[in-house]
């Protein structure tokens, strides 16, 4: 037996070598039960490492969802923190026209109509399909309607005309309020509509006026002041004096139309699901921001007229002092 330098020894065993490793050499016992030397640890330094251990695990999941984000960023649904609807900015925060999509109408339920038994006819080319007995608006003519009326609702303002929230569905008396006051001194919101406001707006408001919250206009209300230039009726089901009214004295209006409402009862239709809350505050605030930007549009008018009047008024001042002096 011969010790090799590759720390392997061979034993000859008939025509066959064995290749076994040479034994280590023994530790000590004294080196084997030696313990390690270990200092205290403070409750400052286990604050620390806890605190150190908790913002690395918050890093690490950032990056892991900014790299799952990064790679599947190209494939599915387009919706993102801008352009999706969230139901707490449909008051304070509407999208304008030009912002509005259709994810913000399907997530609204706007999509949703009623019973396919109860579909109107004249409501059938607006009506994308059924499914287990519920019709469902096809919400790609109700964008372009939704637009549409706010272009309207942006001109009646701009042109100094006054338009008339109507809404009396149960819940939704905040975005009638709030809607109008964005128009300003143009708007005016109703939720329970008086019979004879328009027609017969000399006896009504002879003893009674507009129901106003407090504070929200200063000025009474008087008949010759309540002449509307367009009606928005936020449900058309519930409002059917207003309605009538209006068509009698031959005011434009807009209406939200069900499946189960005829769309040609009003000027300007958009159907939509009428019974949904969060549906009745996101087109009544896409209609309130229109009617803000035509409320833009006529001050900058105005104030571009009156600083031509104003030129003016000089020009004739300069040209009657010349006459004067050449007199």
């Amino acid at each position: 037996m011969k010790l090799l330098t590759t720390g392997t020894r061979i034993s000859r065993q008939s025509t066959s070598c064995v290749c076994t490793p040479v034994a280590t050499r023994s530790v000590s016992s004294s080196s084997q039960t030696r313990a390690e030397l270990s200092l205290p640890v403070s409750n400052k330094d286990k604050a620390k490492a806890a605190a150190w251990d908790s913002v690395m695990d918050t890093v690490q999941q950032r990056r892991a969802e900014s790299y799952t984000t990064s790679k599947l960023d190209s494939l599915g649904s387009t919706q993102t923190r801008s352009t999706v609807w969230t139901p707490h900015q449909s008051l304070h925060a509407p999208p304008t026209p030009v912002s509005l999509t259709q994810s913000h109408l399907v997530a609204s339920g706007a999509h949703l109509g009623h019973s396919s038994s109860l579909t109107h006819r004249a409501f059938l080319p607006h009506i994308y399909g059924t499914r287990s007995g519920l019709s469902y608006i096809d919400i790609r003519q109700t964008l372009p309607a939704l637009r549409r009326a706010a272009q309207v609702v942006r001109g009646v303002v701009e042109n100094d005309g006054i338009v008339v929230f109507v809404g009396s569905l149960k819940g939704a008396e905040r975005a009638v309020w709030e809607n109008a006051k964005r128009l300003g001194e143009n708007g005016y919101g109703v939720t329970r509509w008086l019979p004879g406001s328009i027609s017969n707006a000399g006896e009504v408001y002879g003893f009674t006026q507009l129901p106003q919250p407090e504070g929200y206009r200063a000025t009474p209300v008087t008949p010759a002041s309540f002449k509307p230039s367009l009606v928005v009726l936020l449900s058309p089901t519930l409002n059917q004096h207003a309605l009538r009214e209006a068509t009698a004295n031959e005011i434009p209006t807009i209406g939200i139309c069900d499946s189960d409402v005829d769309p040609r009862c009003v000027t300007y239709s958009i159907p939509a699901n009428d019974d949904s809350i969060r549906t009745v505050e996101l087109i009544a605030g896409v209609l309130g921001m229109a009617g803000k930007d035509g409320l833009t549009r006529k001050e900058e008018r105005q104030e571009a007229l009156a600083k031509i009047a104003k030129r003016v008024r000089a020009a004739e001042r300069r040209s009657r002092n010349y006459g004067e002096e050449a007199a």
